[in-house]
């Protein structure tokens, strides 16, 4: 709902800018939404374990979606999608779509905590436990 409103006034302030053009230009970044985050339950120390995200828009003016996983603490995390937002105008119902997969690799035996942003308003906890070598 943030970017909503952000994206308004964006278009509002932009448009006043040249008063005498019936066309506007935007560009701006902001968060994307999450639509699938796959964490495996378990991980090994020390070993390599993967983290597979899927972000999604509704039209063609958001391009270059991209991901952040920032570490918070020793133990917890929090996952976010970007992207890019473009417009002359107008813009196409059409999906946009980024995927990733991050390797992730535990450097100590406990259970790591993921805040997963999957919109401005809802952010879902997961967790892997690690456990030593086997």
């Amino acid at each position: 709902m943030k970017t909503f409103v952000y994206l308004i006034i964006a278009l509002v302030a932009t448009s006043c800018l040249k008063p005498a053009d019936n066309s506007y230009y935007i560009l701006t970044s902001g968060r994307v939404e999450i639509t699938q985050a796959d964490i495996p339950e378990t991980a090994t120390v020390n070993q390599f374990t993967e983290i597979k995200v899927r972000a999604e828009e509704s039209n063609d003016c958001w391009s270059n979606l991209n991901f952040e996983l920032t570490q918070n603490s020793s133990f917890d995390y929090t996952l976010e999608a970007f992207g890019v937002f473009e417009s002359y105008g107008s813009c196409m119902d059409v999906k946009v779509t980024g995927d990733t997969t991050i390797a992730f690799k535990p450097t100590s035996t406990g259970i790591y905590k993921f805040h997963i942003v999957k919109s401005e308003t809802e952010t879902v906890l997961d967790s892997i436990s690690v456990v030593g070598d086997i």
